[in-house]
């Protein structure tokens, strides 16, 4: 794990002073890798690779980088791990070639400069990268399927700049000023933004699975390497006998986790209490990991699961830590948290804290129960959605008829997505938006300000993002609807958002997280199976039923509840004025209208929207001004 950044002009040096500027991206990228620093400059100061490392594997000086093979040809900066690299590395030496180093860097590199982009297909790990081809003059740029480690991309006329965060552009003044007015409705419609869009203008972040090769001499191509919608497609398998499934699963779940501890440095986990972080503790012990450490937040609030998450501990034998947390704590910390962010994002505060109680141990890297609920159907919405699609299907045009008499008798924060779900024909996007969504379209243009309602740029923003969603949330083939779920909640929900968040969060305390479920092998496996065997959806009974320690009772019969702090108490009282000033803050900036924070606080402190509201609104005013 670690921190990247470079830059490639096809006319002249990166920088008046190239040395300055890679010293200002290697201080800007610091927390991200603690253990040591590295830059390389090409002899016409045109291409330019800065790394700082968080050692792992192979961590001596052979593992260092920029790091570079075939004399000096081929360039490699890379934040991530490979854990099948091993294996690779015995495939790539029966086909000719030779190592110099232990390290994941290497394997990765000589795959690269052997066999192409294509190849990352095999790779089994999460990985950002810039790979420099000094013959062929030019820079490769890709980023796991999955999108876990972040890579930021700034391109302008004759240059390109890249970096693991996008505020090490913004340090190094490689981007244009300005917010993005689509990252901004992006981040209304959805509580995230996702790529490749970002809140910054002239930015992107690379899509996860893409690769973009941008040469000197003009060329500028892009690719797709791996598509993780293809894991659902019901026509990719027929169904197998439920007893043969369940072997396959815990096979699986086991070699995953196995494959998530190689490191050379002791690895931790994140402990919530809940049944995926309690089966990534069970499975870790199965693999024979000894003297494991788990940890996890403990707060005042009957909604605090580390009483669960000491049973877990007590059960596996783990050397267990808690970090109390209130509410003072957040309010202190939320500028060093903000200042960490490179994209808003409503769910980011639970990561910073876990994260700070693990690095204060020393420990570098930590596994994460993130991904069960999106694997093994964990969410409400596993069941609220197809149940609900199918009488929206059958009521048909009735639906929209009767709706304002079914909403009368929902909560009031609960209308307005009734009646939005009710004009959906039970399409599942739709019904998805509802779901999930932030702001639902209506409500976003009820409080757009001047600087969105702009009609060419409320037009070109609303384009830009219809396009990504239409990315997003279209299918590859046929899907059950099960299996539709899980893609959604896969590619909209972990890794627009949770993913980055436990990202970014992590590296701001110098730890790298790790996810066992997010695993290509293990969704292979589970999807699009999973969708024929649907009782096995409820309470993940297929999750907590293949481990060979069986979890607690009380555990694997928990329903699901989610590592979330007690904002909804804190917001009345310690939080207050930090949210009021966020969402002041918006509307001076005018991205809303005057009257909004008023109306939002209202509408929360009445019981008519739910407290995500004046959070998110709160954050995203916040970060566009630090920004």
């Amino acid at each position: 794990m670690c921190g990247l950044a470079g830059v490639v002009r096809r006319d002249g040096p990166v920088a008046v002073d190239p040395f300055g500027l890679a010293e200002a991206l290697s201080a800007a990228l610091a927390h991200r890798g603690p253990d040591g620093r590295g830059c390389w400059l090409s002899p016409g100061r045109d291409a330019l690779l800065v790394h700082r490392r968080l050692a792992i594997i192979d961590p001596g000086p052979d593992g260092a980088q920029p790091m570079a093979m075939d004399a000096g040809r081929h360039r490699i900066v890379f934040n991530g791990e490979v854990y099948n690299y091993r294996e690779l590395r015995r495939e790539l030496e029966a086909a000719g070639e030779r190592f110099a180093t232990a390290s994941d860097t290497e394997v990765l590199l000589r795959l690269i400069a052997r066999e192409g982009p294509a190849a990352l297909s095999r790779v089994r790990g999460m990985f950002a990268l810039a790979c420099w081809d000094g013959r062929d003059r030019s820079l490769l740029l890709a980023r796991d399927r999955f999108g876990m480690k972040p890579l930021y991309v700034a391109s302008a006329e004759g240059r390109i700049a890249f970096a693991s965060e996008l505020g090490v552009l913004r340090a190094a003044r490689l981007v244009d000023g300005g917010s993005s007015a689509a990252g901004v409705l992006a981040f209304m419609s959805w509580g995230s933004v996702p790529p490749p869009l970002t809140c910054q203008r002239g930015a992107e972040m690379l899509a996860p699975g893409t690769w973009w090769r941008w040469g000197q001499d003009g060329r500028d191509d892009r690719g797709r390497f791996a598509d993780t919608r293809d894991a659902y497609r019901s026509d990719r398998r027929a169904g197998q006998p439920e007893a043969a499934f369940r072997e396959a699963v815990g096979r699986a779940v086991g070699d995953s986790v196995r494959a998530h501890l190689v490191a050379d440095v002791p690895v931790g986990v994140f402990l919530s209490g809940g049944i995926d972080s309690s089966a990534i503790v069970s499975a870790a012990c199965s693999s024979g990991a000894t003297n494991l450490q788990t940890f996890t937040v403990a707060f005042d609030d009957a909604s605090s699961e580390s009483r669960f998450a000491r049973r877990v501990a007590s059960e596996f034998g783990t050397r267990h830590h808690e970090l109390r947390l209130e509410a003072p704590h957040v309010v202190d910390d939320l500028p060093r948290i903000l200042a960490h962010l490179d994209q808003p994002t409503i769910d980011a505060v639970n990561s910073f804290y876990v994260s700070k109680a693990v690095a204060a141990t020393g420990i570098k890297a930590v596994l994460s129960g993130t991904g069960g609920d999106e694997l093994f159907g964990g969410y409400p919405s596993f069941r609220r959605l197809p149940r609900a699609m199918a009488i929206a299907r059958a009521a048909g045009w009735m639906l929209p008829a009767v709706a304002p008499l079914a909403a009368m008798a929902l909560p009031a924060r609960l209308r307005a997505r009734w009646r939005n779900f009710a004009q959906s024909n039970g399409q599942l996007p739709a019904a998805y938006r509802v779901q999930r969504g932030f702001l639902l379209p209506e409500e976003v243009a009820a409080i757009a300000g001047p600087a969105l309602r702009d009609a060419a740029v409320w037009r070109d923003a609303g384009e830009q993002v219809a396009g990504v969603e239409r990315s997003l949330l279209s299918p590859s083939g046929a899907e059950s609807r099960e299996a539709s779920v899980a893609r959604l909640e896969t590619r909209l929900y972990l890794c627009s958002q949770l993913l980055r968040d436990i990202d970014v969060m992590g590296m701001a305390h110098g730890l790298e997280v790790r996810v066992p479920f997010v695993d290509h092998e293990l969704l292979a496996t589970l999807w699009p199976e999973l969708g024929f065997h649907r009782s096995l959806l409820r309470h993940k009974r297929l999750l907590s039923s293949t481990l060979d320690r069986p979890l607690p009772g009380e555990i694997a019969r928990r329903s699901k509840q989610g590592f979330t702090l007690p904002f909804a108490r804190w917001i009345g009282g310690e939080l207050q004025p930090f949210v009021r000033d966020g969402m002041r803050q918006l509307a001076a900036q005018q991205w809303i209208t005057p009257e909004t924070p008023d109306r939002v606080w209202m509408a929360w402190t009445s019981g008519v929207v739910h407290w995500t509201r004046p959070w998110g609104l709160s954050v995203l005013g916040h970060f566009l001004k630090v920004s």
